[in-house]
């Protein structure tokens, strides 16, 4: 009877372990691939290994730029993921980013995975040695891994951090030295999730007010204005319970200061308005828009309205915030669940998603329904503008920089973070682009 057992184990395992080998064996040969082409697709790419994965990154707002040198100093702010109990960190980081200068495909450094300003020149002459590109410069002891690091527009030395254990912390980053001391010392905790929570933003219209959503299917608004010295611990201003699961996205409209966004497992895409006295339901929910959980969502900063929500169901949803009984349109070209979005800081037809499919794909609003050849479509649909192929493992996040139109941070499982920035030439507009107003539904 034992060795009957064996017999049907085995072949499981067998086929389990040759579809691992079989899915390596095609992230690997996707990978040499994107390699192979990067020095065509990229004027800048830049690529780190972590001592321990984020899974989360952001920019920060400010940049220092030297007249004198050929480089722009910006800062990254990241958390860290560690195993065996190892501490973990919030952790801030500085990248020279050169100017910008026409990159030659021949500069394309192999070895290091780089092209661009770097490597002192040409790859036709040994490169001087490199200057510090990116260089960790603060490390804040943090209790358990970080799920989510964001900074206070109005101050950006204030920052929230979403823990495993539903607790939220606020930091002074100018409260602690650049060196861990071994202490975990936050400003204050925010004390009401009772699990761990992905869902993290704070309001752009009233300095200190964050809102968050978290695995106990509750979103809950703070106000860290009303901390005291005596107590470090800070209650919820306002508990919603209008979702029925895990709550895995929340963000404040960047216009209307009363809305907030909510996504959910639950499968629907619901508006609050803070200005209503019911935490139990919202003012405005779409049932129908995804057949899978609703992993993020991302107001559009340029057009009052417009919207988008990436599922589990692979797909992209943009909406109409005036009418939410239909989308406008699906975007679809994930080959898996997408969990992060955000739109282009400064291009406002333009949307970047992520996705449990190792890739970031670049969406242009302004190419919907173009007329395509058949060639032309085995590549994707017409507003599929760009896809980075550069990480082999499921990206954490990603971000835009606010100073440097088209550069991004991207963090994935496994420890790589890159910078990098798409060729001009892949993104440069057309002279016919459709302005995003006049996107209708379909």
């Amino acid at each position: 009877m034992e060795n009957g057992e064996d017999d049907d184990i085995n072949p499981i395992v067998d086929e389990s372990r040759e579809y691992e080998v079989m899915e390596e064996k095609i992230v690997n040969e996707e990978y040499k691939t994107w390699k192979k082409n990067a020095p065509f697709l990229y004027d800048l790419m830049l690529s780190t290994a972590l001592e321990w994965p984020t899974l989360t990154t952001q920019w920060l707002p400010d940049m220092k730029d030297d007249p004198e040198k050929e480089y722009t100093i910006h800062r990254l702010l990241f958390g860290t993921h560690t195993s065996n109990e190892a501490q973990n960190y919030l952790q801030i980081a500085q990248i020279q980013l050169p100017k910008p200068v026409k990159p030659n495909s021949a500069d394309y450094n192999e070895k290091r995975e780089e092209i661009g300003g770097y490597s002192g020149g040409s790859s036709k002459k040994t490169p001087p040695p490199m200057e510090v590109k990116f260089n960790i410069v603060q490390k804040i002891d943090h209790k358990g891994e970080i799920n989510k690091a964001r900074y206070q527009p109005q101050n950006p030395n204030i920052i929230a951090t979403m823990c495993t254990d539903g607790r939220v912390m606020i930091w002074d980053r100018t409260k602690h030295p650049s060196v861990p001391t071994g202490q975990v010392n936050p400003q204050i905790e925010l004390i009401g999730h009772e699990a761990e929570g992905f869902g993290l933003s704070w309001s752009p219209h009233e300095t200190g007010h964050l809102a968050t959503g978290s695995e106990d299917e509750t979103v809950r608004l703070w106000d860290i204005t009303k901390y005291n010295n005596t107590n470090k611990a800070l209650h919820p201003a306002r508990t919603y319970t209008h979702h029925s699961a895990i709550v895995n996205d929340v963000q404040h409209h960047p216009l209307h200061p009363s809305l907030i966004g909510t996504v959910s497992d639950d499968v629907t895409l619901q508006v609050l308005d803070i200005r209503t006295p019911s935490t139990t339901s919202s003012v405005v929910q779409a049932i129908d828009g995804h057949q899978d959980a609703i992993n993020a969502l991302s107001f559009n900063p340029a057009s009052e309205y417009l919207f988008a929500t990436g599922s589990a169901d692979k797909s992209i949803g943009l909406w109409d915030l005036r009418n939410l009984d239909v989308k406008l349109d699906a975007l679809v070209g994930h080959n898996d669940s997408v969990t992060s979005l955000a739109w282009h800081p400064f291009e406002e037809a333009i949307l970047g998603s992520s996705s449990y499919d190792r890739r970031i794909c670049f969406w242009d609003l302004s190419r919907l329904g173009e007329e395509q050849t058949p060639e032309d479509a085995e590549d994707g649909p017409p507003e599929l503008l760009f896809m980075h192929g550069g990480h082999t493992n499921r990206i954490s996040d990603f971000s835009w920089n606010m100073n440097d139109p088209w550069v991004l941070c991207s963090a994935a499982e496994d420890n790589l973070v890159q910078v990098w920035k798409v060729a001009a030439a892949v993104v440069g507009k057309d002279a016919d682009d459709v302005p995003i107003e006049e996107l209708e539904p379909q």
